[in-house]
Formats: C-alpha cells, structure tokens, sequence
C-alpha cells in the first residue's frame, strides 16, 4: 500500500513544501491555460487560503412578492421533469418548484411534514402515511391517496433509475381515503429519508396516465400540487413557471407572479448574465466565476454547506486502467489539497474516501472520522510512490480517456489538472468534452461508456446517508454499476447497514465494506464541495445551503425591501 510520508517532523516539513509548491504549479497551470483569467481580470490566483463562512437561509425574508424572476438553471435544460426521472441538478430543482412530496427538506437538512401530516408504523415491515386534507392539484382537482399511491408506486418498475430507493418494499397502496400504506419485504432505514426529496413527488395519477410516455416533457407537461405551476417549457431556451395562488402552504407561497428558468451552461455566459443583470440569481455557481462575481456591485456570493462532491470514476471494467495497482497510482497522483484551493477558491475540502464526509450520517460521526485517517494517508498526495506502482505494473499502453461536461469551466480546470499530475507519473489522459446529451447518456448506457476510462463529475446525495451512494454504485445491479462490481461481502454489509436503525451499528457495518472496496480504486471523491450561490441586491428570502434542491426554493425569493 502507498502510504503518505512518516509522521516524523521532518517528513511533514517536507510534506507541506511539496504541497504548497503543488499548489502553486497548479494556480499556474491555471493561469497559463487561460482558464481562469476569462472570470478573473486581474489574472490574480482564483485558490484562497481562507475557507468561506457558511450559513444555510439569509438572514432576512422576502419583503413582498415582484412580478418576475429570471434564474440561472443548474447545469442546463433538463431531458425531463417527471418524478420519476429524478436525479439530476436541473431536473430536482424544477421538481421541487413544481411538485410536493411527502416531506419538506429545511434549510439546515431536517424534515418537516408536508404532503404527509404523519407516520404510524404498525409493525417493522409497515408504514402508514396519513395524507393532508385540503390540498388541491393546479387543475382544481383534490390530491387524494391513490394520486400518492400511484406515484410512489411508479419506482417499484425495476428499470425505474431511483429503484433502488424501493427495492425493499413489497406494495404501496391507498388504504383508505386519506392513507398511504408501504409494506416492505425487509426493514428500510433509507426509504423514509428519501421521501423529502424529488422522487417522492406526487403527480396527479389521472394527468399521467393520459399523458403517458410524454409526462414530464415539454410535449406532455406535468400536473403537480407545488406553489408554482408549469406554464411553458421552450425547448433550448428556457422554462416559464407562473404563481400557483392556491396553494395550501402559506409559509412557501410563491413571491414571484412568473419564473424564468434559463438553460445556462456556459460558465462564462453565465457570469455575464449575473453581472448584468440578465439573471437575477443561480445556484451551483462555477468556481471560476466567484472571484468576478465577488465583485459585483449588483449582487453577493453566499457559501453553504452541501452535501455535494467532486467524484472521479471508473467507466468500465477494462481499458488502460483494468489494473487496480495503476488506479491506485492514478488517484494518489492527484493533489486533492491543492484542487480544493485552486479550482474551488477554497469552498470545498480535500477528501480521500469515496464516501464525502459531508454524506456521513450525522449520528454516527465518530465511527466514519476514526476509519477516515487510515485513508487520508494511503490515498494521499505522493506523486513519487504513485510513479513507482506505474512502473511496477508497466505503464498501459493506451491514452486514459477522461470524459467531462463541455462548458464547463470547473470540469475543465480539473481535468487539466489531472492531465498534468497523471502525466508526471508516465500515465497520458486524453480529455473528451462531451455536449450536455451526450454527456447525461454516458451514465446511463453502457454502449456509450464502452470506450471511455473514467467520467468525472460533479455528484450529490438527496440525503446525508452513506447506503444512498452506496447502494446506487457498489451493488451488482445498481444503476451506476458501472463495472460490473460485485462483492458478497460488501453487498451482505449495505444489506444489514440498510435493516438497522441504529447509526452506530450502520456505520460500523459500512465501514466494514469501506475496508474492502476502498481497495479496488473504482472510484473516489477528490473534493467534498460548499453550495455557491448568487443572488441580485435587490432580493432576499433565498436558502444558501444545498437543501435548496429540494424544497420549493424559488417561492422564497421576493424583494429585500
């Protein structure tokens, strides 16, 4: 194994200078590519060594309502907005505007009731959701249990892409005019977390069966009970929300009159849509923007905490990288550090697990801490130990084909970066920047991954619980398999992890299979990343923290005074 150098004092002197000069190489090959001048006319280093202060909600509501905001859409137009698809930055935004689910996600990532006033439980194997009275669809037509039924009931569908959230339960139906009733096969920790994110989001069953393969899209439209309605999605260009004025939650009730989300995902374009003013506000704002913006006399950057991360992945089980020993020395070629300080302007840490600490179950903490140190050494930055495993292995013959986002400034600037690093150790990384269709469909069919090496992207959890990215990726018949990877040992831990209701014993059990394919090097999250937001002067009331995503985080926008 590659171990960071001994903890004698010497060795972390000598440790530090080698990655405060990495740093440094890295901000210049930043600059000499041109990559972060286009954001930063002063051409000064977009890295800081201060860590921004976080805060999850602005201080101060909305003072009113307006009659329009125009946002910045989070990585583009999305391919559709059912619920069902859920599971993408701009598809879960626009979902959480439109649709309710049972529970509402709060700013600091508690849950609140919301379509579900409350939970019985009459046995382990039994849940009973007792449904809200009053609330209405925007067609006028009341929500009723078989509209909850039914769309929950779509994810039993094993080729649903949330399924695994559903794999445990046995039927979802109405059982009586205000009753859901889930019965599961095996006990779920997970399932009752995921019902406060966008695949829990109720449609009218009546609208989708009509609407059919077309719901969600700009053809078929969507029917939902959300404090904004779906007025007009102009394909390329940009969805059109307007004000729901029924709706049955005065504490989200749209600010806004009307919404204009735009597809943006250019960051360059962008920046100068939110300095201009074009673009009222935007989440999920490109690292490479934030010194420009920070300058802006029209609008202020806000830092919050996320639980999102920058993930670097194996896209298939041969290739170059088929030898575990030169992934291994692929991932410890790479400055996590210096990334977090020179890409993300510091609104991010270096992480060196695959789980990002942020996802760690919030009562199980100091089980996940205690194993993450053996790791935050063997899988630490030491470019000379990384060139011997390549060596010793024998460097692959073929280029390492990475596959980012095209016009994506952040995903440009890290795979250039790791093109450099990889390089230093005799691997050679060709970057393939794929348009946004392209890019989403390479996570989803294998054909179109059969030449690609790795994908590297920017993730999140809906929930901070280690078994959702887990189960997604690590189990044989996961969705994001990509691999084909398949350990008993570890599928008999998630499985166990996943019946308890103990975090302790959870975490215990995870990180037990941490142990053994943290030793494969699939896949591991370089970065654990801050939510960076934008918002004009002239509003207040939004939420700053990455909960925003699923909660109706529009509605809460108005003016500041």
């Amino acid at each position: 194994m590659t171990t960071h150098p001994t903890s004698a004092p010497a060795a972390r002197r000598a440790a530090g200078h080698r990655r405060a000069g990495t740093a440094a190489a890295l901000t210049a090959l930043v600059l000499a590519a041109g990559i972060a001048c286009s954001s930063n006319p002063s051409g000064s280093p977009s890295g800081s060594d201060a860590r921004p202060s976080l805060t999850a909600t602005l201080p101060k509501a909305a003072a009113g309502d307006i009659d329009h905001l125009t946002w910045g859409l989070p990585r583009g137009e999305p391919g559709s907005i059912d619920p069902l698809n859920a599971y993408d930055y701009s598809v879960d935004m626009v979902l959480s505007n439109l649709c309710d689910p049972l529970f509402r996600t709060n700013p600091d990532f508690t849950t609140s009731p919301n379509l579900a006033t409350s939970t019985s439980r009459p046995d382990k194997l039994t849940v009973v959701y007792t449904i809200r009275k009053g609330v209405k669809f925007w067609n006028g037509h009341p929500l009723t249990a078989e509209d909850v039924a039914y769309s929950l009931g779509r994810n039993l569908d094993p080729q649903a892409p949330s399924h695994f959230l559903f794999a445990k339960v046995k039927s979802i139906k109405a059982t009586s005019t205000d009753q859901v009733t889930v019965r599961f096969t095996t006990y779920d920790e997970l399932f009752g977390k995921e019902l406060a994110s966008p695949v829990g989001g109720i449609v009218e069953k009546a609208y989708a069966v009509k609407a059919g393969k077309n719901l969600g899209t700009a053809k078929g439209g969507l029917m939902c009970s959300g404090p904004f309605k779906l007025k007009q999605w102009n394909p390329g260009s940009g969805i059109e929300l307007e004000r729901n004025d029924a709706y049955w939650n005065s504490e989200y009730k749209a600010h806004a009159k009307t919404a204009t989300l735009k597809f943006l995902t250019d960051s360059t374009a962008l920046t100068q849509a939110l300095v201009s003013g074009e673009v009222d506000g935007a989440y999920e704002v490109p690292p490479a923007a934030i010194p420009r913006l920070k300058s802006s006399p029209g609008g202020t950057v806000h830092f919050g905490p996320s639980i999102q991360y920058v993930n670097l992945a194996l896209a298939r089980s041969g290739g170059p990288l088929a030898d575990k020993t030169v992934r291994k020395a692929l991932f410890t070629s790479i400055d996590r550090a210096a990334l977090a300080k020179v890409v993300f302007s510091g609104a991010g840490e270096a992480n060196y697990t695959y789980l990002p600490k942020s996802t760690w179950d919030p009562g199980a903490r100091s089980v996940y801490q205690d194993a993450y140190g053996a790791y935050e050494k063997s899988n630490a930055y030491d470019v000379d130990a990384a060139k011997k495993l390549v060596d010793s292995a024998g460097a692959p013959g073929k280029p390492v084909k990475l596959v980012t986002l095209a016009g994506d400034a952040t995903q440009s600037q890290l795979a250039q970066l790791i093109q450099q690093q990889a390089k230093a150790i005799g691997l050679i990384v060709q970057i393939q920047a794929l348009q946004p269709l392209q890019y989403g469909t390479v996570f989803v069919d294998p054909s179109a991954r059969k030449d690609i090496d790795l994908l590297l992207s920017v993730g999140f959890n809906q929930v901070a619980d280690p078994l959702e990215q887990l189960g997604l990726t690590l189990l044989p018949d996961a969705t994001y398999n990509y691999t084909g990877y398949d350990d008993p040992a570890v599928t008999d831990a998630l499985a166990k992890a996943q019946q308890s209701d103990n975090a302790t014993e959870r975490a215990k059990l995870i990180v037990a299979a941490q142990k053994v394919y943290e030793a494969e090097n699939l896949t591991t999250s370089l970065v654990g990343l801050n939510e960076v937001s934008y918002l004009s002067n002239k509003f207040s009331g939004a939420t700053t923290s990455f909960a925003y995503m699923f909660q109706p985080s529009l509605a809460l926008i108005g003016p500041a005074k």
